[in-house]
């Protein structure tokens, strides 16, 4: 599949990728906070569903931008592969 570069469904991948991204760094940010508090002995109770939501994020993005242009783009910065 061929896609113009400077076209609509070009563009809405750049925003899906980087809004995936954001949603990926919140992933990260999560799992960094839940594993400093469990480590400390703090309950994790009510951190599962901002960790989901981040994940729900950065993989519902990914497949959006699959099926719109044919790549993932888990990476932001990479071009869309033809």
């Amino acid at each position: 599949m061929s896609i113009v570069k400077k076209g609509f469904r070009y563009r809405l991948s750049n925003v899906l990728a980087w809004v995936g991204s954001l949603g990926g760094g919140w992933l990260i940010y999560m799992l960094v906070a839940i594993a400093a508090r469990s480590a400390d002995g703090y309950s994790i109770n009510g951190w599962e569903e901002p960790f989901f939501t981040g994940l729900a994020v950065y993989l519902g993005c990914a497949l959006m931008n699959y099926l719109i242009v044919g790549s993932l783009r888990l990476l932001p910065w990479r071009d869309i592969e033809d």
